[in-house]
């Protein structure tokens, strides 16, 4: 049993005790309104009539609805479906909110396939390889002096879809909706698509996107970094092109002839 399945236990047995001590209260103050309180929500008018009665049983029943309330969203709710299907119960509790791990996430069956393969839900792990790491250096040498490197200032720019294949292997981030973003290595770009690079608790997995689907490509690169579009080939002319000299055998052109100089007899 977990922690959520423990917490809706421990819910409903609020709920239920304050209940009990609402309906203790009414037929403590009278035996009409106690037959009044065995009506869940026609106990109400009892709780507003004697507040004091009955308050310390309303209050209860507040807090085991809100703790039944977090278990069910944190997952019991699927305990309590399965253990309903055993007895031949097919129930379906919807949840008002959408929980995080409800988010269609892109090749989701690819996700699925993985899960079942290793017996274990896959998670997504935050990695900022351009984070600062704490890293102690060797005190140097007497004879030599140590000139520190100029620090080197990144940000996020715009990436063109021309530059795409000379940026594999560089940090992208792809804004798949306004609030949805998705950040990784680029491994490969074939065509209308690229693949994205993202490490999981269980290893890393490449993801596909199509480009055209993306609202926005960036990349994390040098502040005021040019965007790394190929230059135009230039194109061949005609001009310094040789001059014929001799021509080929199958050629009408005669070969140039030579002035011989006169015989002197």
């Amino acid at each position: 049993m977990g922690i959520m399945d423990t917490a809706l236990l421990v819910g409903l047995g609020g709920v239920l005790l304050g209940y009990l001590l609402v309906v203790r209260a009414g037929f403590h103050r009278e035996f009409a309104w106690g037959v009044i309180t065995l009506i869940p929500v026609v106990s109400l008018a009892f709780v507003m009539l004697y507040w004091r009665k009955a308050r310390i049983g309303f209050i209860l029943s507040i807090l085991g609805l809100m703790v039944t309330a977090v278990a069910l969203y944190g997952g019991a709710d699927r305990t309590v479906e399965r253990q309903l299907a055993k007895l031949g119960i097919d129930v379906d509790i919807p949840m008002p909110v959408q929980r995080f791990w409800e988010v269609e996430v892109p090749n989701e069956e690819l996700v699925r396939r993985i899960e079942a393969e290793t017996g274990q839900p896959l998670v997504m792990v935050e990695d900022n390889p351009y984070a600062p790491v704490d890293i102690q250096p060797l005190s140097p040498a007497g004879s030599f002096r140590v000139e520190q490197a100029p620090a080197v200032t990144r940000a996020w720019r715009e990436a063109h879809r021309e530059e795409l294949s000379r940026l594999v292997g560089e940090h992208m981030r792809l804004t798949i909706s306004p609030g949805a973003t998705r950040e990784g290595l680029l491994t490969s770009v074939t065509g209308p698509t690229l693949f994205l690079s993202q490490r999981t608790a269980q290893g890393t997995i490449s993801f596909e996107y199509r480009i055209r689907d993306l609202q926005s490509i960036e990349v994390w690169d040098v502040a005021g970094a040019r965007p790394r579009i190929p230059e135009p080939e230039p194109e061949l002319t005609s001009e310094g092109e040789p001059d014929i000299i001799f021509a080929p055998p199958d050629s009408d052109t005669p070969p140039p002839t030579e002035e011989q100089p006169p015989l002197d007899w």
